[in-house]
């Protein structure tokens, strides 16, 4: 089974998790784990004012956002000194396709030390990016769009990923239909798009996670077994188990369950930590 989560997440200074660092990492030493991969939510652009009164791990300027992260940086290279465990350092970076949050992520990424990067997309957002919501808050939000408009943002979103794909930015994409937690992109009308995000994936060659975390939510991982057989087939994409734990009892929780669709599916491309980089 494979031994190391690389997607993980605490409550250190802004963000998401529900313990420290430290409880994390030696959740991970109690369950085994040689490595383990911390990966708090990168999450800039200057359009999110609803989003950053609900979380404080959004930011809407590159700056502040910088400084929050060296700082967390600095945290997990301390704790290296005290735990017997392999620290990757990486983040979760949401990705945005307009010209100037390219240039000031690129410009960001190389200020930071980290070991690798995971290319995400929360987001329902307007083709101008004028019009961006977390999903996950898309029920708090006023005057909530109407849903034919909901449905071409979630075309979007969809698309947004397939940008992200063809960045070359990410050393893996995570949860490839996390929008169908919401029951979101969940009908036919949206098969277009998933499958030229496994064409993508399969023409770049870039890697991705099985999810767990969506047995929990929809019974199922992300991406959907239908998404996962497709890929199979072609065995050019790599792909690891990830638990996406924001929590310590969700360390490595169902990769026993992953490792047998991975097996009925014969998915043999595994992604391993040599294949650890980034692009900066």
């Amino acid at each position: 089974m494979q031994n190391f989560p690389l997607h993980t997440h605490n409550n250190e200074l802004r963000f998401d998790g529900y313990a420290d660092a430290k409880t994390m990492i030696s959740s991970a030493i109690d369950k085994g784990f040689k490595t383990i991969g911390v990966t708090n939510h990168v999450i800039v652009n200057k359009v999110l004012d609803f989003d950053r009164n609900i979380e404080p791990m959004f930011f809407n300027n590159f700056k502040d956002a910088t400084e929050c992260y060296k700082r967390h940086i600095d945290i997990l290279q301390n704790l290296k000194q005290e735990y017997n465990i392999d620290i990757k350092i990486g983040f979760e970076c949401d990705f945005f396709s307009s010209l100037d949050w390219r240039n000031n992520f690129e410009k960001m990424i190389k200020e930071l030390d980290v070991d690798y990067l995971i290319g995400s997309n929360h987001f329902l957002k307007s083709t101008d990016e004028s019009f961006l919501c977390n999903i996950y808050h898309l029920k708090k939000i006023p005057n909530r769009p109407d849903e034919e408009t909901i449905h071409q943002y979630t075309i979007n979103h969809y698309k947004n990923i397939i940008e992200c794909i063809k960045s070359g930015y990410f050393t893996f994409i995570a949860h490839l239909d996390y929008c169908t937690i919401f029951n979101l992109g969940v009908d036919e009308r949206y098969d277009e798009y998933k499958h030229e995000i496994i064409e993508t994936l399969i023409k770049t060659k870039t890697p991705i996670e099985l999810n767990t975390s969506g047995y929990d939510r929809i019974d199922q991982p992300h991406p959907s077994p239908w998404m996962l057989e497709t890929l199979a087939k072609s065995n050019l994409v790599p792909i690891l188990i990830s638990d996406d734990a924001h929590d310590p009892t969700r360390i490595g929780k169902y990769f026993d369950k992953a490792e047998s669709l991975l097996a009925k599916l014969n998915y043999t491309n595994r992604f391993t930590l040599d294949m650890l980089k980034t692009k900066f």
